[in-house]
């Protein structure tokens, strides 16, 4: 019944009026008493709002919002003019109709302000950007701005010139400009006050300057020096004009205009491109141009995810004119399609220019689902949220006393049940790109570092870290102007936090690199005071291991190096600078250590010289049991690490150490090996083959390190005693399958894939790259080793359909065999059964199962139930999986239980 009542709701809303109880009683023949209950239940659940007249009148709230382009907050309203009142949308004026006004143009809103606003005239300005970024359209903000503070009487005039009409007639223009005579030129038949003159009083702007021509700009001189000018024609007498003026130039000024000219123009504005001014700013210029459009046909617009998708990935060389003028032409196409209430936008109605070659239609066609997005929805995703700043102003305000942290964290729990409240505001943003790509970046950590955290919670954080990229220049200047006690509170909060601060510290790095969005210090304080707020896990700290060594950063590179290859936090850090003396070490460790709560041991790594003061300088009240060893190595560090993981007793952990690296030698010959990475894939050379492309498009030319390609199974078999590791300096492995070599990093497809071993191989190439190289080859890693780039790259079959067929059995085969696997490992073999399938339908050999015997005597019970649930694929693709094949597919997956 409720969705009757829904239907009937819902088309009296359109029509634009509200339906009474009467109405829908006598529709569905029902008693009132009945439509009543179950309508106010529609109200309560947010379906429905009502006007409480003599009669309520019930309104659909989605439509009501999408036709009105407002939000509806409450669920009952007094009466129609409360409804007004709460709908009525706060008048624009001037900048605020821009854009990123106080985002990325923020800075140059306020250069536009003081120039306007400078006495005697306001001071000439030039307007410098790319075709399309709205340098017109600032202008005229600028004239408003004048107008709404008084600066110019409202009654003066506005005069917009495009020099660039008179590229070939530069002479009318200067007449046009300064006016002329009767008869002082062929067809001057009337004298022509001229558009200086026109425009005494408010504003001349002259749009494309670098049109004009040396002499007119000379003539400008003496009218911006002094006020006058002569007529063209009339050398004799004087003009004046009280004019301000505003330029632009899509040109470099410096090599079009005169260098007198640009004397005379003191402030110069440069306005970005749009691909320059972020996601956020992009997302609501779409949703700014559709509104308008809406409004302009009379017509609801729906827009499939595709096409939003590729409105904001597409990099559009005209800016915010072209993105403007392919949006139009979107909803001519699907007019002349269709011309219903509502308009739905499709990839077909997408103007034919903008699929060029190097926009990836697939990836956006595999990473875009089928939902049609109305205009009210993305007005969701651009509103905006001053919460954040309320809350910081709230963490700056609390004394700073010995109950501090309960404070702090209770103001946080506060904001958070602000955001509960609203409920519609996570939902709304649950499937939006940045949170789709802040939710990459909060899973992959909270794995690394074993962080558990609620649903809840985690929605909460990743809405945190939205708002506050939101209004990143706002946000930026806040911090600016706070700048003290922004410092002051995150030394607070790195002493309440200790471990903490380094996780969020991973989280601001990957935030910076994915999403260019710079992180700041009251940014990187909300987030470890989450990290401890939230953590349902077990404690981060009952374990605790420090390294200390000499050094600016000898200490927390190898911990980091440590950390990540262990996969998880365990080891900080305290660097000991040469001038700095072990005493004052000591009493920044006995400070540190007195900070941390609950934990039970403490291992100690330092390096020589260290271990007997530092020994004694431990303070005696610490109740753990305190374990020191020196002479630190990163391979040290990764076996002590490997211990406290697997919690081996601290005797035992320190005893096994110490007999572990007792020192050995090796002579190395003077011939000095190349340095190679090798790719190894137990799917084949093949595939081997093609990520050694992949990853050597990633990487600039001239590189001082080759990329080969190695068989697996000779891998396998030989390990160290290859031939491989006599000729070459191995520095680490990447395929579908480790070998298992003692000492030699691997790393899987899989994990470049999920981006979460970036950081590692990154050190491996640290000292081959420049840091800018290094930014740009983690760009271009992140593009080629996406799973749709690798499997267009690796199979000629069609990827979308081969990766369903191999995803479902899979997923039958994890069903069937009784084991789940997980995400990273299915990843990988996605990859490998893809390529597998690929050799078989191309009838490509592979080498033998090693161990083919003890897999068909021991495992049958698994080749039976790859059988059946790949026997789909076979039949679709005409092929056999052999006992060999299944071999590698066994390993793959007991490798990575």
């Amino acid at each position: 019944m409720k969705d009757k009542i829904i239907e009937i709701v819902i088309e009296n809303t359109q029509k634009g009026k509200g339906t009474t109880i009467a109405m829908l009683s006598e529709s569905l023949e029902k008693s009132k008493n009945f439509i009543s209950r179950e309508s106010n239940q529609l109200v309560e659940d947010g379906v429905l709002f009502c006007i409480q007249n003599k009669e309520p009148q019930y309104f659909h709230k989605s439509i009501f919002e999408q036709s009105h382009q407002v939000e509806i907050a409450k669920k009952i309203f007094l009466s129609e003019a409360e409804l007004k009142n709460h709908t009525q949308k706060e008048e624009l004026k001037d900048f605020q109709k821009l854009i990123g006004y106080q985002d990325s143009l923020s800075d140059c809103v306020e250069q536009c302000i003081a120039a306007i606003s400078y006495p005697n005239n306001s001071l000439p300005v030039l307007l410098n950007g790319p075709t399309g970024t709205g340098k017109s359209f600032i202008a005229q903000l600028m004239y408003e701005y004048a107008v709404n503070h008084n600066i110019i009487g409202e009654d003066k005039p506005f005069v917009t010139v495009n020099c660039s009409e008179y590229a070939n007639n530069p002479e009318l223009l200067t007449a046009n400009l300064f006016g002329h005579k009767k008869g002082s030129f062929t067809g001057a038949d009337k004298d022509n006050v001229g558009l200086i003159q026109a425009a005494n009083g408010g504003i001349l702007f002259l749009d494309e300057v670098h049109c004009l021509k040396a002499e007119c700009q000379e003539k400008l001189f003496l009218f911006m020096d002094k006020g006058i000018y002569h007529k063209v024609g009339e050398n004799e007498k004087w003009e004046t004009s009280h004019v301000r003026l505003i330029f632009a130039t899509t040109e470099k000024p410096e090599e079009v205009l005169l260098k007198t000219f640009l004397r005379r123009v003191p402030i110069t504005v440069m306005i970005p491109s749009l691909k320059d001014r972020g996601i956020y700013e992009r997302i609501q210029l779409i949703h700014s141009i559709f509104a308008q459009e809406e409004q302009l046909i009379k017509r609801n617009i729906k827009i499939s995810n595709f096409v939003y998708n590729l409105l904001i990935e597409y990099d559009f060389e005209g800016n915010i004119g072209d993105l403007k003028n392919n949006i139009k032409v979107c909803c001519a196409n699907a007019l002349r399609e269709k011309a219903d209430d509502t308009l739905e936008i499709h990839m077909r109605h997408l103007p034919k220019t903008l699929f060029r070659k190097e926009l990836n239609i697939k990836t956006l066609q595999n990473e875009s689902d089928d939902r049609l997005l109305s205009i009210a929805e993305l007005s969701n995703e651009v509103k905006d949220n001053n919460r954040v700043i309320q809350l910081y102003n709230q963490l700056l305000a609390i004394p700073k006393q010995m109950d501090s942290e309960e404070v702090i964290f209770q103001t946080i729990k506060n904001y958070y049940d602000q955001i509960l409240y609203d409920k519609k505001t996570i939902q709304d943003n649950k499937s939006d790109y940045l949170m789709n790509e802040i939710s990459i970046i909060i899973k992959d950590v909270m794995k690394r570092y074993n962080y558990k955290i609620s649903n809840n919670d985690y929605l909460l954080l990743m809405q945190y870290i939205r708002s506050v990229m939101s209004s990143p220049v706002r946000i930026r200047n806040w911090v600016m102007n706070h700048k003290d006690a922004v410092d002051a509170f995150y030394k607070l909060s790195s002493s309440l936090t200790n471990r903490e601060s380094m996780v969020a510290t991973v989280i601001s790095e990957q935030i910076n690199n994915r999403l260019d969005t710079a992180i700041d210090n009251m940014f990187a304080s909300l987030l470890s005071l989450n990290l401890k707020m939230m953590n349902k896990g077990e404690p981060i700290n009952s374990r605790i291991g420090i390294i200390l060594a000499h050094g600016y950063s000898t200490a927390s590179s190898i911990a980091s190096a440590t950390n990540k290859l262990l996969g998880q936090y365990v080891f900080d850090s305290i660097d000991m600078p040469i001038e700095v003396t072990t005493q004052e070490i000591i009493e920044e460790l006995n400070e540190y250590l007195s900070k941390i709560n609950h934990y039970q041991e403490l291992v100690l790594l330092v390096d020589m010289g260290s271990l007997e003061e530092i020994y004694k300088g431990i303070e005696t009240e610490i109740n753990a049991d305190i374990g020191i060893i020196n002479n630190i190595t990163t391979k040290l560090a990764l076996e002590i690490g490997n211990e406290l993981k697997l919690d081996t007793p601290l005797d035992t952990l320190l005893k096994n150490a110490c007999e572990q690296n007792s020192f050995q030698y090796h002579i190395i010959e003077k011939k000095q090996k190349e340095d190679i990475l090798v790719c190894a894939c137990a799917s084949g050379m093949g595939t081997a083959e093609k990520i050694r492309q992949l990853l050597s498009s990633s990487l600039p030319t001239g590189i001082n390190l080759s990329i080969l390609t190695y068989d697996y199974n000779q891998l396998l078999e030989k390990e160290h005693r290859d031939n491989l590791f006599e000729r070459y300096n191995v520095k680490c492995v990447i395929g579908t399958l480790n070998p298992g070599i003692d000492n030699l990093l691997f790393i899987p497809i899989e994990e470049l894939i999920m981006n979460q071993d970036i950081e590692i191989l990154e050190d491996v190439f640290k000292q081959y790259l420049s840091p800018q190289e290094i930014t740009d080859f983690k760009q271009r890693l992140l593009r080629n080793f996406s799973l749709t780039n690798i499997m267009n790259h690796l199979t000629i079959l069609n990827p979308n359909k081969l990766l369903e067929h191999v995803a479902t059995a899979l997923d039958d085969f994890q069903q069937n065999y009784g084991i789940r696997i997980e995400n990273n490992t299915c990843v990988g073999l996605y990859v490998h059964i893809c390529c597998m399938i690929e050799r078989l339908v191309t009838h490509q050999p592979l080498d033998n199962y090693l161990d083919i015997e003890d897999l068909q005597a021991n495992h049958q019970d698994f080749i039976t139930s790859i059988r059946q649930t790949f026997a789909s694929v076979e039949k679709y693709y005409s092929v056999e999986i052999p006992d060999d094949e299944i071999g590698y597919i066994y390993d793959y997956i007991s490798n990575n239980l």
